[in-house]
């Protein structure tokens, strides 16, 4: 017997499996019966209900809409080039500049008057170059000097020698955001008022981290019931039956592009076609871990799902990848794969349930 492993995520829905080698026109009842029935009998259940778990809570605040705001400002910015005042440290400033060492102009060191953007402070340039900016005025002409680190990977012919710029000083950049107004709220979106937009963020994200929390808390719950159950015997023809398929797929591919077997794996850093098989028989037994333990709880609290979950799952998948057509959907996935996701969504919503969460964290937007 062997104890699980944990696993990161409660599907894979990236990865056609093609687990049902033709099942004619067997209903979905039938199929989904014989599914619990064959993969639950290769496992032992372990603790499922009462697992303590970190729940992720996402708390929609005034800081997450504001980012959206400002999201939104940065779109209409626009950027504004000063030709009066005095550089200072944190401004972005356009210069141009012609590099020399003993007086010579050396490769890759003249902006040829197209100006650079650069911000003073951000050591974007090497040491010294930047401070010696910092203090003149929009339009003087000045050298700065300069000397390379001896460890200046860029071109190493210029390392730890001395150079001086000829720099003239073009503009200080500016970005020029917009005033958050209602006026420009009703100009640049669909809604009338700051309220209104602010509302329609709120709402939008309560919906992504709802969905988002969700999988998390299934993800988690899942992984603890995994980590309890024990293997008894795994179907090792299917297993091996997958992993065959996978590589006379990719003996298929590489003939094509004329290559043998051997070469093509070895561009994806395959050293040999048991190193292949090894990751492909690793990838499909985590899959099929996972579906014994889902089948197996589902047989012991007589979990089931009905044709109208499973085709509103089968909807929900289309959705979440962009399909809209049906043979192009079922190129994909099987009918068996759609029933047992439904059904694996419903059994961690069970797991969910009967949990108990333990400790509340929140999610920042990116």
């Amino acid at each position: 017997m062997k104890k699980f492993k944990k696993i990161s995520k409660i599907l894979i829905l990236t990865m056609s499996l093609t687990l049902l080698g033709g099942c004619g026109h067997k209903s979905n009842k039938s199929i989904l019966n014989d599914m619990i029935d064959k993969y639950s009998a290769y496992c032992t259940l372990g603790e499922y209900k009462g697992i303590e778990y970190d729940e992720t809570k996402t708390v929609v605040d005034d800081e997450l809409v504001n980012s959206r705001v400002q999201d939104l400002l940065s779109n209409y910015s626009t950027t504004e080039y000063v030709t009066t005042g005095t550089a200072q440290i944190g401004d972005t400033v356009n210069i141009d500049f012609v590099g020399s060492i003993d007086g010579v102009e050396f490769e890759g060191g003249n902006t040829n008057g197209a100006g650079y953007d650069l911000t003073l402070g951000s050591g974007t340039f090497i040491d010294g170059f930047e401070d010696q900016i910092i203090g003149h005025s929009i339009g003087d002409e000045f050298n700065v000097y300069t000397t390379f680190p001896e460890d200046y990977s860029p071109n190493p012919d210029l390392a730890g020698k001395e150079a001086v710029f000829a720099v003239t000083l073009n503009s200080i950049v500016q970005t020029v955001t917009p005033e958050y107004t209602d006026e420009f709220v009703a100009a640049n979106t669909d809604y009338s008022t700051i309220a209104e937009y602010e509302q329609s963020i709120r709402d939008s994200l309560s919906e992504t981290y709802a969905d988002s929390d969700s999988t998390a808390n299934k993800t988690a719950v899942m992984e603890a019931a995994l980590a309890n159950a024990v293997i008894n015997e795994y179907p090792t023809q299917e297993i091996e039956k997958f992993v065959d398929e996978q590589v006379e797929s990719v003996e298929e591919q590489a003939s094509q592009y004329g290559y043998d077997l051997g070469t093509y794996l070895a561009a994806y850093s395959f050293t040999s076609e048991e190193m292949y098989r090894d990751y492909i028989g690793g990838i499909f037994k985590d899959f099929i871990e996972e579906k014994i333990v889902v089948c197996a709880i589902a047989k012991a609290e007589n979990i089931t799902v009905s044709d109208d979950e499973i085709k509103d799952y089968k909807q929900k998948i289309m959705d979440s990848y962009g399909i809209t057509d049906e043979d192009a959907f079922a190129e994909i996935y099987t009918n068996e794969e759609v029933i047992y996701y439904t059904l694996a969504d419903k059994v961690a919503e069970f797991l969910v349930e009967n949990a108990v969460p333990t400790v509340a964290t929140g999610t920042d937007a990116e």
